[in-house]
This record gives structure tokens, C-alpha cells and sequence, in this order.
């Protein structure tokens, strides 16, 4: 006997995925420099953002916001935000 067949899930098949990270101009309302703009889909869903900091850290940051987004829709567990600004030890804050 076969199991039974189970539908193919939507949200399975179209998980979040960063697109692009770009350097843009600040937003309307934003203030200073250095503003990056991201693209996020979800099969036809579409999410533009923007974030302030280098490419680089937005990059990342908006990668850790797509592991985040999938992780909630698959119920698995919060991961730890990415470090910022570490002190090393023994430095005064």
C-alpha cells in the first residue's frame, strides 16, 4: 500500500531569497549616507527595502533576514543575530 499523496505545499516550493543588495540613495524621509536598497521574493511576492550601513553589512544583514523569514515559515528555531561592533577583550567601551 502506498501512502497517501500529500499536495504539494506553496510556501514550500517558494521559499525567501535575497535577489539584490545595491548601493541606492537614502529614502524618501532618510537621513544620511550610505544607503543600500534589497530585494526579497517569495515566489511571486516581492519585498524592496532599505537599509543604511556598507554593501557589505547589508549584505549580510539581509541574508540573516531571508534565513530568518524561511525559519519562521518552517517552524524551526530563532537563530543568533549577527555580531556587531564586537569589542575585543580587554578594550574600554
Amino acid at each position: 500500500m502506498q501512502p497517501p499523496h500529500e499536495p504539494k505545499s506553496h510556501y514550500k516550493e517558494n521559499p525567501f531569497e535575497l535577489v539584490q543588495v545595491i548601493a541606492a540613495k537614502a529614502p524618501d524621509g532618510g537621513t544620511g549616507d550610505r544607503w543600500c536598497k534589497y530585494v526579497i521574493t517569495q515566489g511571486k511576492n516581492q519585498i524592496v527595502g532599505y537599509s543604511q550601513g556598507s554593501l557589505r553589512r547589508v549584505k549580510r544583514d539581509t541574508k540573516f533576514k531571508v534565513e530568518e523569514l524561511n525559519r519562521r515559515r518552517y517552524g524551526g528555531k530563532k537563530a543568533p543575530a549577527p555580531a556587531r561592533n564586537q569589542k575585543k577583550p580587554g578594550t574600554a567601551s
